[in-house]
């Protein structure tokens, strides 16, 4: 056995390992790797063993097989360097573990591999050397990683660190694992008897809803935008807005454009104006708003952005000559916005239960006339609004008319009150005529939501059914002369 302390370094990834192996030889380690890492430190003139010496196995199976031995991992899990079973079964006590593991989660996002490759980088012994050097933490410190061997270098005196250190990179090393396995579970598919979702630290948040509250951003694997252009900090409410915005714009046809506010679609429209009508659904609640188009930003947009206060911006792709000219907005975020992004759960959490559910994503819409005869663009303004009253909160309502969000009203408890803020909104705008069309979320419970919507003079009108009093409603409709359609679901948002 060597003199000295005894590290064994096994690295996926060699970013940074030669001077980290250097640091560790200078402050009296041994160094022992497997075979890549090997190869790799030996060219690099670094002095270093075979770990298959501390296994006492060869590696087998196409390198399947390297580390997962009782004599290497004995010497991790020793409490004691002086433990009797060390010297009886002739073990070498493991004072350091560096390990980065096989990059699944990468290759996960990008892609690019095939089934079999991927079950490959499925890290076993990897995981397993972390694990228990991460339970004997009080003895041997455990490495996680590239990322944590400036800490260690940093924080190393003597070859040794304190052990709130230890405990840390030790609390590291289980949280690296469990992100790992929760890769390695979603890629497999989902559990009917279990729940995990763990991601990567990803923007740090100054606080979340309100300044006394502290918040932490982690991303689940790919996050749903890149920035471009960072203007001020992101916030939490930017990142909640931006999400709603994007997913949003996704689901209305292709050139969409529209703003949320407060996680409240104000805006949107659908056509070769559509950014500029998405402002002009609600130009006062647009001011400080976020912006989504689904379709890439030129710089002849620059004259509908230049004068309208936006926080951020997000949209697939950007002409550099608009990239310049928003320079002069130094505040203004820029996103690009990523697409594959339903291949997380859609969860919410009621005090310590969680719930997950099936993302609302857009599908054919089952609808049907039940009572007048309404124009035939108004069924495509139903496909369109569908999709807004979807993000609105409930109890929901819309108006639209040619693909453009005339007003709204949302998140009233009784849908009565939600109808009249949409009616009395459109009215003082002047946006209500005979192709108005007025969307529901759900069922009109009573037929005063229709005497209202009568009285305002709109003429078509969507919902689901559902109610016991659907024949009042429908016989209601019928004797006003109300073009009636039928939802074939609901659209609740809580």
């Amino acid at each position: 056995m060597e003199n000295g302390k005894n590290a064994i370094i096994s690295a996926w990834s060699k970013d940074g390992i030669e001077k980290f192996a250097k640091f560790l030889v200078e402050n009296g380690y041994n160094i022992y790797s497997t075979s890549g890492t090997l190869k790799y430190l030996k060219e690099k003139g670094i002095d270093c063993l075979d770990a298959s010496n501390l296994a006492k196995i060869p590696e087998m199976f196409n390198g399947r097989l390297k580390t997962l031995s009782s004599y290497l991992l004995g010497g991790i899990l020793a409490l004691d360097r002086n433990d009797p079973d060390l010297s009886r079964y002739n073990m070498v006590p493991i004072d350091l573990v560096m390990v980065s593991l096989y990059d699944f989660i990468d290759s996960m996002k990008s892609k690019n591999k095939e089934y079999e490759e991927m079950i490959e980088l499925i890290d076993i012994g990897g995981v397993t050397l972390l694990r228990a050097a991460a339970k004997n933490y009080t003895r041997v410190i455990v490495v996680p990683g590239n990322d944590y061997m400036e800490f260690v270098m940093d924080r190393m005196k003597n070859g040794e660190l304190s052990l709130e250190d230890r405990k840390y990179l030790a609390s590291e090393t289980f949280h690296l694992t469990s992100y790992y396995d929760y890769a390695i579970s979603s890629y497999f598919g989902e559990s009917t008897n279990y729940f995990n979702l763990a991601g990567k630290s990803f923007i740090k948040l100054r606080y979340g809803e309100n300044p006394h509250q502290k918040a932490r951003t982690y991303n689940l694997f790919k996050p749903f935008f890149s920035v471009v252009k960072e203007g001020k900090e992101l916030s939490y409410n930017n990142i909640l807005d931006a999400w709603t915005a994007w997913e949003l714009v996704n689901r209305l046809d292709s050139n969409s454009c529209v703003v949320i506010k407060h996680n409240y679609p104000c805006g949107a429209a659908t056509g070769d104006n559509s950014l500029e009508m998405a402002f002009m659904s609600d130009e006062v609640s647009a001011y400080g708003g976020i912006l989504a188009c689904n379709r890439p930003l030129k710089k002849d947009d620059w004259h509908i952005l230049k004068d309208r206060y936006i926080e951020v911006v997000i949209a697939p792709d950007y002409e550099n000559e608009l990239l310049n000219a928003m320079e002069k907005k130094k505040n203004l975020r820029v996103l690009r916005g990523h697409y594959d992004y339903y291949n997380v759960p859609d969860v919410k959490i009621a005090g310590n239960i969680i719930l997950e559910q099936e993302w609302n994503v857009k599908k054919e819409l089952n609808f049907k006339i039940e009572t007048g005869n309404p124009p035939a663009k108004i069924l495509n303004d139903l496909i369109f609004g569908w999709e807004l009253v979807k993000t609105l909160k409930s109890n929901a309502v819309a108006i639209v008319k040619d693909l453009h969000l005339k007003s709204s009203g949302a998140g009233q408890p009784n849908r009565v009150d939600s109808v009249r803020i949409a009616l009395e909104k459109a009215k003082s705008l002047g946006r209500i005529d005979d192709d108005s069309l007025l969307i529901s979320d759900g069922f009109f419970p009573f037929v005063d939501n229709l005497e209202l919507i009568h009285e305002f003079g709109i003429k078509n009108v969507a919902a689901p059914l559902g109610s016991i009093r659907d024949n009042e409603i429908l016989k209601y409709a019928s004797d006003k002369g109300l073009n009636f359609i039928s939802v074939g679901e609901r659209a609740f948002k809580h």
